[in-house]
């Protein structure tokens, strides 16, 4: 289904149909226009494309013979309901015999599975190609021809707006502006209560500012978007999952979980990474693998084994392998087999050992891993250097010893083991990072780190050429976005553009209760997570089954060999929420929410309608990077070039709390001035028409309808994070996320039904 208002019907030139997952292809990879619909007709070859604006309808016109398509003069693009697609699909899948229907065979598991709900951001991806070009130098050898001057800008509040300057919480004596415990027309606070306030002058009506850094921040990004460029500060993350998060109790199932004993001589000490003195672990090599049929049934009463009977064998149950760390299920120490078991030894393949000690470190890793600060348990619960001590511990010296019953995931179809543990709700790590991709030639993941043509030094240590975002705003190699670029002098460059803090317009009779919203007690935000990845990887299946089974999700690599790992989003934008215009969905008064160290108490927000003023000053650019610099700020402002046809205009989102709702501003270019010489010295010189300038000198990019699609004001898409109820029946963000994740591991272990 589609209810974009655009459309046009193409026909398939080489006269061949289209899969759903040939058609996801078609408009990310080829049409490079994921934020269009492509949806199937009753003709075979045939297909609608709808799009929002008439614009992104040309672009495709544009685009349709270079990927083997042609337009349908007149052609119905009236939509089919989705009883008729599915009708039609079904029909297709008859014609070609593929429908199997096997005795006792349950219906597929993932038919149920519903479309990804509506959330409060969205993401524009990395384009096909990156482009770069030389860079531009300071020492004048790179003015001629080029443009210099400043751009006086106005921003306007469409919703409240808060940039935090200061946050301190409630009985924090050390601050230097300790907050009481009881405030005005707030009552008392309790402690350890958040509260965050703007940054104001310390004149007159003390104006509210908000810091040049904040909106050189927003530049940087919505242009590193617009113009398709590395995302340079993306931090590294690694992530795991429990394969036996949820049984796979349909039948079927070709992964299965199978209890398996170590042998002697079934295990080798392995060296936990490549470095010469890394700490060796114990990694099986070999297994005794148990029937498949072993009965655990609580609701049957059916057991062919139990834990923690006596005479059982040794079980290291929980991640701490019989130590408590963060485990919310019972620790066991024992297995014990109720019938005769017959047994099989089977290898590990190399590939399943490799990814053990991909896991291990994972675990490890107080950084990017399992237990880093991020994790939700630490250190309340655990401290990630406790938990970190003790796996070692575990890996190097205890688990796995001969006689040890631990579990594994075994393929019933290749007779081989895929994933292990030393308990049942193991964990295994994804096969790619966030910065990691195991199937690049460097396993750097793309567009995440320089590019070759940056890398590329000449005789005096500068870089070649440099990406869009880097030859305006430069680079310090402090990260590993921007780390190897240059060398010597060039191993850090200034940028081209600078931008004071903005400051807000008081009128000298303008009470505060016209300026600011009474505090405020917000909503707890949640915290972004690339471990979401039902929203942080493109997903071109769901909800249908991706090509390797039934789950319906891309993640970073399930298993080695099993399924392909999933690309990045891209860049994160917040989207303008309707409701925050007609309601107050940032709000939250209640006794829990008060109390709720995680919220904050918001002082200070800018009501609706407030004005802030601010300079851009530039140097030696290309007019088509400048006038590339006042669309990304002003996009209402530059619709009519971009061809944005939204009925409600475009804007931004600044500051905090931009998910609530919070933070959509407009800005705009009051004035483009030049600076150029004259006999009597350098003076700026205005442009009398900014919007003329910029449809004269702007460059159509790539990525440019995706991003104007984001910025849509009153965003179609937007709204609160997706919530699901937990068995208290309580709904929160966290059983949603966890819901899914739990069904993919499921769903997972089923081939997809042809």
């Amino acid at each position: 289904m589609t209810n974009k208002p655009h459309r046009i019907r193409v026909r398939a030139l080489d006269g061949k149909s289209r899969s759903q997952k040939e058609l996801n292809h078609l408009k990310s990879n080829q049409l490079k226009m994921p934020h269009v619909d492509i949806i199937p007709t009753n003709v075979a070859t045939e297909f609608i494309i709808g799009a929002s604006t008439e614009q992104h309808i040309e672009q495709v016109r544009s685009k349709l013979s270079s990927v083997g398509l042609e337009e349908v003069a007149g052609g119905d693009t009236t939509v089919p309901t989705q009883t008729a697609q599915d009708s039609l699909q079904e029909d297709r899948r008859r014609r070609r015999g593929n429908v199997r229907r096997q005795s006792g065979q349950t219906t597929s598991t993932a038919n149920s599975v519903q479309p990804l709900p509506k959330k409060p951001y969205a993401f524009v991806s990395l384009p096909e190609q990156f482009k770069t070009d030389v860079p531009v130098w300071h020492d004048g050898t790179s003015s001629a021809g080029r443009l210099s001057g400043e751009v006086r800008f106005e921003l306007e509040t469409l919703t409240p707006l808060l940039v935090g300057w200061e946050r301190v919480q409630v009985g924090d004596t050390e601050s230097e502006w300790p907050v009481p415990e009881m405030l005005n027309n707030v009552g008392r606070l309790a402690q350890g209560k958040s509260v965050l306030c703007p940054l104001r002058a310390p004149w007159g009506k003390r104006p509210v500012i908000i810091p040049g850094d904040t909106l050189k921040g927003l530049l940087r990004h919505e242009l590193g978007a617009l113009l398709g460029a590395p995302m340079e500060r993306v931090a590294e993350r690694s992530y795991s999952y429990r394969p036996n998060a949820m049984f796979p109790k349909d039948r079927g199932a070709y992964l299965v979980p199978r209890l398996a004993r170590i042998p002697q001589d079934g295990v080798e000490e392995v060296s936990l990474s490549s470095d010469p003195d890394a700490l060796k672990v114990r990694v099986p090599v070999r297994l005794e693998l148990m029937i498949s049929n072993l009965n655990y049934d609580k609701k049957g009463n059916k057991f062919d084994f139990q834990f923690d009977q006596p005479s059982g064998a040794n079980y290291r149950g929980g991640q701490g392998a019989g130590v408590p760390l963060n485990s919310k299920h019972t620790i066991h120490s024992s297995i014990k087999l109720l019938k005769e078991v017959t047994t099989q030894i089977v290898p590990v393949p190399q590939a399943v050992q490799n990814g053990y000690l991909a896991t291990l470190r994972h675990l490890v890793d107080l950084d990017h891993g399992h237990f880093s600060e991020r994790h939700p348990d630490v250190p309340e619960v655990v401290k990630g250097d406790d938990a970190r001590k003790r796996i070692f511990k575990a890996a190097q010296d205890e688990v796995f010893q001969p006689g040890d019953m631990i579990w594994v995931e075994w393929d019933t179809e290749k007779q081989r083991i895929v994933s292990f543990g030393w308990h049942y709700y193991y964990r295994w790590a994804y096969v790619d990072t966030v910065r990691r991709d195991a199937d690049a030639p460097n396993g750097e993941r793309r567009g995440l780190f320089p590019l070759p043509d940056e890398r590329a030094q000449d005789s005096d240590g500068a870089p070649r050429e440099l990406s869009p975002v880097r030859r305006l705003f430069g680079y310090t190699g402090d990260n590993e976005g921007s780390a190897g670029i240059g060398k010597g002098d060039y191993e850090q460059l200034m940028g081209r553009i600078s931008i004071n803090a903005a400051l807000e317009v008081v009128g000298e009779d303008e009470a505060d209760n016209r300026r600011f919203l009474p505090p405020t007690f917000l909503k707890e935000l949640g915290m972004p997570r690339p471990s979401a990845v039902e929203f942080y990887l493109q997903q071109p299946y769901h909800p249908n089954p991706r090509p390797s089974d039934r789950a319906t999700l891309v993640t970073y690599g399930d298993a080695a060999g099993y399924d392909t790992p999933g690309e990045l989003a891209g860049r994160k934008f917040y989207l303008d929420r309707s409701d925050a215009y007609t309601g107050e969905p940032w709000k939250d008064e209640s006794a829990a929410n008060r109390a709720n160290e995680r919220s904050t108490l918001a002082l200070e927000a800018s009501k609706p309608g407030r004005k802030f003023r601010f300079t851009l000053r530039f140097r030696d650019l290309d007019r088509a990077e400048l006038a590339a610099v006042l669309v990304a700020l002003c996009p209402h402002q530059f619709r009519e070039v971009l061809g944005g046809a939204h009925p409600d205009g475009y804007c931004s989102k600044l500051g905090y709390a931009r998910p609530l709702g919070w933070g959509s501003v407009r800005i705009e270019a009051k004035a483009l001035l030049f600076l150029e010489l004259a006999t009597d010295g350098p003076q700026l010189r205005a442009e009398q028409d900014i919007v003329a300038w910029v449809r004269q000198h702007y460059q159509t990019t790539e990525m440019q309808a995706a991003w104007l699609d984001i910025h849509r004001h009153k965003h179609p898409d937007a709204a609160d994070y997706p919530k699901a109820k937990d068995n208290k029946d309580n709904e929160n963000i966290y059983t949603f996320h966890t819901d899914l994740r739990a069904k993919h591991s499921r769903l997972r272990r089923y081939k997809k039904e042809e």
